[in-house]
Order: C-alpha cells, then structure tokens, then sequence
C-alpha cells in the first residue's frame, strides 16, 4: 500500500472508539453469515470515514491494523479447492492463522453449510508446522472428514487487517489489504497491494449494516471472494477454474490499475 494512502488511514482509525481483543472475543459470531466485496485499496479511508460513529475498531498495543499470517492445508489432490470452485455446500477450509504480532496461533476449521451460514471451529496451538495437524486428530474429526496425515501445506498469505465491531455486537466488519500469497509447492509468491477485501459478518439481515450502506454509496458491489481459492488459482493457473476467471481477471485489474496510478502520482 502506498504512503499517501497509509497515511490516510491512521488519523481516521485514531477517530474510532477502540474495542479490545477480549471484548471482541466475548461477540465472536463463530456461526454467521457473511457478504464480501473485493475492491481497490483507495477506497478503505473514505469507506472508514463512512462508518466512523458506527463502529469500534480493534485496538492491540495501540495497533489498530494487526498483521496476520496463515497456513492453508488441503489434500494431495486439492479437494477442498475443487469443492470450493464446484460450489459445492457443506464444504471446509482447515488453516493455522497467527494473529496479530503477538504469538497466538489457531487451528481453525471453517464449515459453509448448504443455507450458506459458515461456522468456524477452531483450538489454540504453538506453531504452524502440519505436525500439529497430527497432534489434534481428534478436533479435526469433531469438525471435519479430513485428519491431519492425509493433508499437506497448500497456501501461505499475509495481510494486514482492520476490524471493526458494530456498537450493538451482532455485526463485524473486516478490511484486509496488503495481500501476499505463496504456494507451499513451488515457492512462487504474489504481492497484490492495490486490492482490499471486506467481509461483513452478521446475524440477522444484512440491510441494518452500516458498512452495507457505505458500500452502496462508494458504488462496490458484493463480490465472493475465498482468500485461500483465489490465491490458489492466482498462484496456479494449470488448476482448473472456470468459475474463478472473472474474480482473478477483477483482481489483477484492480492491482493493475494500481500501479498505474501510482506512478503516475
């Protein structure tokens, strides 16, 4: 992300009303529903300055965008890729994320159901390694059909993100931008820093966001975006996905478009 836009940012995230990590955790909408939009990252200080009274963000050490890293882990054949791309329902993602700068890593489970409601399941761990897929064999089978021997590291990511939780706790807003993505098969990496991704997650009906509405006023339609298939069809175009085209065109777009302005500013 750019200086000009990094600076942007700061005094509007200093304008919020912070919310600890504790507090966030007590509303955690571990069962949602979720709207995603994927945009360029020069809209986020006039979609922050939008919502400002409406919601608090998340403060850590007096961080209000924290630097997270995960470790995508999928089958040999890339199952829960395919399962992703044929839309199928009842399909899951298994990751070990670290958040924030601090040491906390979690492996974590997420399920989308047929009705299209995700639940996120997940158990603190020490590391990322897949060694601990093998140590929490009984979580994975709680949760998922997958244990840990049948799966491999598939994807690495980096991002920054913002978050914010609405003043009555039934709402939270995330703002990723910042990406990076790496194949833990070939090493080859992406840096994608013109885009940005929100996701809005929400009990109830999503009209009542004011998140929702500000993206109606800025004119960015919802888009679904899965950071793991996505990146994955980024970083490996001999995978099949058709039905991805459109958001990997959209995404090198946007960062295309970027870089342009860029230099030209």
């Amino acid at each position: 992300m750019s200086m000009s836009t990094g600076s942007e940012i700061d005094p509007i995230l200093t304008g919020y009303e912070g919310i600890s990590l504790d507090e966030v955790n007590r509303a955690s909408l571990m069962r949602r529903k979720d709207n995603k939009y994927l945009f360029s990252v020069r809209h986020l200080p006039a979609l922050l300055s939008l919502v400002q009274n409406e919601y608090r963000v998340l403060d850590i050490d007096g961080h209000r965008a924290q630097h997270y890293h995960t470790c995508y882990f999928d089958t040999e054949g890339h199952e829960m890729y395919h399962k992703h791309h044929r839309g199928l329902a009842n399909r899951h993602k298994i990751r070990i994320r670290r958040y924030g700068a601090s040491n906390l890593h979690f492996l974590e489970v997420k399920r989308k159901n047929a009705k299209g409601v995700t639940t996120k399941k997940r158990v603190r761990t020490d590391g990322m390694d897949h060694a601990l897929l093998l140590k929490e064999e009984e979580f994975l089978l709680s949760c998922s059909p997958y244990v840990g021997e049948g799966m491999a590291p598939a994807m690495e990511n980096n991002f920054h993100r913002i978050t914010l939780v609405s003043h009555s706790q039934t709402e939270r807003v995330t703002l990723d931008y910042d990406l990076k993505f790496s194949s833990s098969h070939t090493g080859e990496s992406l840096h994608l820093p013109g885009i940005a991704i929100a996701e809005i997650k929400y009990e109830g009906f999503l009209y009542g966001s004011p998140m929702h509405a500000a993206m109606r006023i800025t004119k960015i339609n919802p888009r679904r975006f899965s950071k793991y298939a996505i990146g994955m069809a980024l970083l490996h175009t001999d995978l099949k996905q058709n039905r991805f085209k459109r958001r990997v065109r959209k995404v090198h777009q946007i960062n295309d478009e970027y870089h342009l302005t860029t230099k030209l500013s």
